[in-house]
């Protein structure tokens, strides 16, 4: 099993959920406001730090795992989102 881990741009979130169910995700799980700091910066998605996040999570078999997240940066790359960041994890245990 695999995780794909995505902090979206807020303002793509409708299109990252049309993205997951056209690809054919098999579920996931959506924290509409994350906010933090890091290389790209403060994010808290107020009027003096904006440019709020989303945080995205997919599980999914290995195989399904890196087809979605291959097509995911695709669609990222495609519209020219130099914001949202996605990871690939394994998932060890589940219960």
């Amino acid at each position: 099993m695999k995780m794909i881990l995505m902090y979206a741009d807020a303002n793509r979130l409708d299109r990252v959920r049309g993205e997951l169910r056209a690809l054919g995700a098999p579920g996931y799980s959506v924290v509409a406001v994350a906010e933090g700091a890091g290389r790209t910066g403060l994010h808290t998605g107020d009027r003096i730090h904006p440019g709020a996040l989303a945080q995205v999570t997919v599980i999914a078999e290995d195989a399904e795992a890196h087809r979605l997240f291959d097509e995911l940066v695709k669609c990222r790359d495609a519209c020219g989102d130099t914001l949202s960041k996605l990871f690939l994890m394994p998932v060890e245990r589940q219960a």
